[in-house]
Order: structure tokens, then C-alpha cells, then sequence
């Protein structure tokens, strides 16, 4: 007898369409997801932004030049020496002249044309070479009594008016009246310290047009009178 053997095809789905197996991720298909384009423009300006401001600060600190300035205080024409002097940096400004670095050996020597605190920048219209007093002028010393100047003092380069008086009278010795010389203008070279009856020695520097006033005064009693600008 022979054996039996039976062949089978697939097997059809009830229907007669076959079974088809898709790709299941448990997200269902997958849609391209939208660029931002609008995000990458702001991050590229934000980004140049900082580059500029970092170009901007370094050029800024590129730009500015060593110049000569006061380390300590100068009176109204003190002479200026190599100790007075140091070096910092700063921004050149075309409405303010400085004195470069390398110019510092010409400033010793040279004297304030008004008095300076510590950490001005030099300019160059504030030195000169001319000495205190000047051509054509003087240096007198005033012996000033107590009450006959402002009570705070004086200080190298105040402008003043001197003015005589004469002595006391025989009822009070102690008491000055007006003198009939004429008051005169003087810059204030400095002041010496007091005396044992109080009084101070005021050096003044005049023009040559009040050299006899002042000369006169010297040897008297005067009023020191301080002046504002432009007085």
C-alpha cells in the first residue's frame, strides 16, 4: 500500500483578501516635524551682538595712549619734579590736549600755571617754562596781621586785592584806618607761618604797573581781600 501525502497552500483569510502585517511603533506614522527658522535667526543676531560689543571693548582699550599725570598735589607755580609725575592710560579726546608719555623728561622742571590736585592729566597749557616771578614782575612779602586776611587762609595762586592802611590812632593803637595809597591786584605765591603776635607773610607776585604800590605796602600794614573768578 502506498503512503498517503497531502499538500497544503496557504492558508486564505475568511474573505479571500490575505492578512498584511504594517509596521506598528505605537505612535502611528511619523509626520516631519516643523523648523523653528525664526529661533536660529534671533540666536544669530544675539550672537553678533556679543562679538561687536567684544570688538568695541577691545578697540576701545586699544585706543588709549599712555599721558602724564600729577601723583601728588602742585601749588600754583611750584616747579615740578620727576616725583610729581607718573604714567596711566587714557582715551585721547580731541577737545582736551594731553602731554604723551614720552614727553615727560620735558615737564620736570617746568612750573603750574594754577594749582593741581594729584591725578590730573597734564595738558600742555598747564606747565611752562617761565619762572614765578616772570619777566617784568615781583615777588614781594606782605606782613598781614590777624583779621587783616580771610580767616580759612590763602592758597598758592588766589587772586587778591592788597589794600594800605595806616596805623592806629592815639585813642587806639590797635585800631587801622584807611590809607589814601591805592589798592593794587596780586597772585598769591604762598604764605609763611605765623608769628608770635599772629601775623603771616603772605609772598605775592605783581605786575611791574604795581611793583612801587606793593614795594610801599611792604613796609606797612595791609588788607588781603580774596577774589572770585572774574572779579
Amino acid at each position: 500500500m502506498g503512503t498517503a501525502v497531502s499538500f497544503s497552500g496557504p492558508r486564505q483569510a475568511s474573505g479571500g483578501s490575505a492578512d498584511v502585517e504594517l509596521p506598528n511603533d505605537g505612535d502611528g506614522p511619523r509626520v516631519p516635524r516643523r523648523r523653528r527658522w525664526w529661533l536660529l535667526g534671533v540666536a544669530f543676531v544675539l550672537a553678533a551682538v556679543v562679538a561687536f560689543g567684544n570688538y568695541a571693548l577691545i578697540a576701545g582699550q586699544d585706543a588709549r595712549i599712555d599721558v602724564v599725570v600729577l601723583t601728588r598735589d602742585v601749588g600754583w607755580g611750584q616747579r615740578i619734579s620727576d616725583g610729581d609725575l607718573g604714567v596711566a592710560k587714557a582715551v585721547p579726546d580731541q577737545g582736551v590736549s594731553s602731554i604723551p608719555a614720552r614727553d615727560r623728561a620735558g615737564v620736570v622742571g617746568q612750573v603750574t600755571r594754577s594749582a593741581l590736585p594729584a591725578g590730573t592729566v597734564l595738558a600742555p597749557g598747564q606747565v611752562s617754562a617761565q619762572p614765578v616771578p616772570g619777566p617784568g614782575e615781583r615777588l614781594v612779602g606782605l606782613a598781614v596781621k590777624p583779621g587783616h586776611l580771610p580767616a580759612r587762609g590763602l592758597s598758592p595762586g588766589d587772586l587778591v586785592q592788597v589794600s594800605p592802611v595806616t596805623g592806629g590812632t592815639g585813642t587806639d593803637a590797635g585800631q587801622a584806618s584807611a590809607s589814601t595809597a591805592a589798592p593794587f591786584r596780586a597772585r598769591v605765591v604762598g604764605t609763611g607761618p605765623p608769628d608770635s603776635t599772629g601775623a603771616v607773610t603772605v609772598d605775592v607776585v605783581v605786575g611791574a604797573d604795581a611793583a612801587q604800590a606793593a614795594t610801599s605796602a611792604a613796609a606797612g600794614q595791609v588788607v588781603v581781600v580774596q577774589l572770585g573768578p572774574g572779579a
